[in-house]
């Protein structure tokens, strides 16, 4: 028994002390740089920094005669300064089927309740996330939390319907969520690198955060915007009050009716990708205890103001800027 112990000592020791063959790969984000691939299977499933699927063509390094594969080039160069200790343990686990990250992203939604808590992120459309019918249409809507995260059902039936494939059942709300968010979002480049979208970089990802789309240009973005969301989400806040506010389209507060300005300067507020102004920080409250008839008011505006669409912003064009329309 001891005798075994000592042989799997001497492996562990004979695999840290192999040396590296080579490395492949540049931190250079800005430009993306592609790695030399190897032909070898990577030893990983999840890319070490993007914590993504390893893609084919995200790029490929070798360290200690073990190829790693990552999700995007842009991660190698990440993973090139890491500490020999850490890339140790990162490879160790890989070949244990450990697979650092696996579940970060889609980790299994088990924890449904009752709706209580005040930090759910509330649910921002005014139909069942199921049927499609109009909450209240079959009595008081069911409202349940999926990992901090408020969805409505028009039913107890949808309910189950729902939480049969939680994943698929995001996916397909978060798709909503984007087709929602889209028409008004306020950028043409990555939040986090400032890269525009388009050429070289290919189409951006589009990230559900908190009911929030936010558009990215790369996976490894995508990692780095989870490090620090709020830093991300407050740059995307300003970039919507400073593109919606010339051509916002009311003149008074949507809960007291008031003039905007008439009480000081208008409350800012960022609202599912909207601007909504208010008379003063008192209505603010109010608006949250029942955000979408106010939501479904700021879009009727819009559509008004800038003519007919099948919602609200479909006017606005790529960049997301407000699209005139005669005059």
């Amino acid at each position: 028994m001891k005798c075994l112990s000592i042989t799997a000592v001497c492996a562990c020791c004979a695999f840290l002390a192999t040396p590296v063959l080579a490395q492949s790969g540049h931190g250079n984000h800005a430009g993306h740089a592609h790695a030399e691939s190897d032909s070898s299977k990577p030893v990983n499933a999840m890319c070490p920094i993007g914590k993504e699927p390893v893609e084919d063509d995200g790029g490929r390094t070798v360290y200690k005669g073990k190829t790693i594969g990552f999700c995007c080039p842009g991660c190698i160069g990440k993973f090139n300064a890491w500490d020999e200790s850490k890339k140790d343990e990162f490879v160790s686990m890989s070949m244990m089927s450990g697979q650092p990250g696996m579940h970060d992203e889609h980790e299994k939604m088990t924890d449904s309740k009752d709706v209580n808590e005040s930090d759910s992120v509330q649910y921002l459309f005014n139909t069942c996330a199921v049927s499609g019918k109009e909450l209240g249409s079959m009595g008081d809507p069911i409202v349940k939390s999926y990992d901090g995260r408020e969805v409505k059902f028009c039913c107890k039936m949808c309910v189950p319907r729902f939480e049969k494939n939680l994943e698929a059942s995001f996916a397909k709300l978060d798709q909503k969520i984007i087709e929602s968010q889209l028409p008004l979002y306020p950028m043409a480049n990555c939040v986090v690198s400032n890269e525009e979208f388009g050429g070289d970089m290919g189409d951006p990802i589009d990230l559900v955060y908190n009911n929030r789309l936010v558009r990215l240009c790369c996976k490894m973005c995508k990692s780095d915007f989870k490090d620090n969301p709020k830093k991300f989400i407050d740059k995307l806040d300003a970039a919507v009050i400073a593109q919606q506010s010339e051509h916002y389209p009311l003149t008074t507060c949507p809960i007291s009716g008031e003039e905007l300005g008439s009480m000081g300067g208008a409350i800012n507020v960022v609202y599912a990708g909207r601007l909504v102004k208010f008379c003063c920080a008192m209505c603010v409250p109010k608006f949250e205890a029942d955000p979408m008839p106010t939501i479904e008011k700021i879009d009727a505006a819009w559509t008004e103001l800038h003519g007919n669409s099948d919602q609200g912003h479909q006017d606005m064009d790529n960049h997301g800027k407000p699209g005139h329309h005669g005059g």
